[in-house]
């Protein structure tokens, strides 16, 4: 497989922040926007924030005045469609999905950074913020550092996935190279994740990245997301594609 050296021609290096946004679940922008605008990123480096409105009810016209927030809005597919044509506008070398209800912690995006000078996605820790103020870390986190192959896969496979698909920080070209998130109503982050696992090497990142926000208005939260039979249909889904790459035997190397 060879290093993974960011290989940035001559443009600044960049990170593309990926959220999808729809209406209803817009309400934190800006404290997600104040988490990104706060981050310290390496020497050199700069952000970019490509937001995506799943439809076009005009929810991202409130966004602070910024050159790096780039909105765009569109038909209606749910989350995965939102973050691919998102990922359209991206300029960045690499990718870092956050959530439109979720807030970075102080330096999420350069530990991303240092990560995927090593290796070509990395995952990292988040803690749970209820509806009272209060935080939790989550319960199953890996090992830091290097991720052994297939371990996301059985641990999905066995449903019992050790880390947030939604801190996912990937090469660009990787992600571009997948496809992007898979057109599923949902599990798109995990899809990518497994994906990813399965074509290339990736580190978790122990010390955590964000504050998952858990509330009543989030996608997840409504019963229908968890209808039996299509939340089985997506698993099915994810873990094929996951599966059907990893007998292809195709590794992906960056540019």
């Amino acid at each position: 497989m060879g290093g993974h050296r960011l290989d940035l021609g001559d443009s600044l290096p960049k990170v593309s922040v990926i959220t999808a946004v729809h209406r209803g679940g817009h309400h934190f922008l800006r404290q997600a926007y104040a988490s990104l605008r706060d981050q310290v990123l390496p020497s050199g480096w700069e952000w970019e924030w490509c937001l995506q409105e799943d439809g076009d009810s005009g929810v991202l016209d409130a966004l602070p005045p910024d050159d790096r927030v780039l909105p765009g809005s569109g038909l209606p597919g749910r989350a995965a469609v939102a973050r691919t044509m998102a990922l359209a506008r991206a300029t960045g070398s690499v990718v870092r999905t956050l959530d439109a209800d979720d807030v970075l912690l102080p330096g999420a995006l350069a530990r991303d950074i240092e990560a995927l000078g090593r290796v070509a996605w990395c995952t990292s820790a988040c803690v749970d913020l209820l509806p009272d103020g209060s935080t939790r870390p989550g319960p199953y986190d890996p090992p830091a550092g290097p991720v052994a192959p297939g371990r996301f896969y059985a641990e999905q496979a066995g449903d019992r996935l050790s880390v947030q698909a939604n801190t996912f920080a990937a090469h660009t070209d990787l992600v571009r190279a997948l496809g992007g998130w898979p057109a599923l109503t949902g599990a798109e982050t995990v899809g990518l994740l497994l994906a990813a696992e399965a074509v290339a090497p990736g580190e978790f990142i122990a010390e955590p990245s964000v504050l998952y926000r858990k509330h009543d208005a989030q996608t997840t939260a409504a019963d229908r997301y968890w209808d039996e039979a299509e939340a089985a249909a997506r698993m099915e889904s994810v873990l094929a594609r996951a599966e059907t790459l990893r007998r292809a035997g195709w590794r992906w190397r960056s540019a």
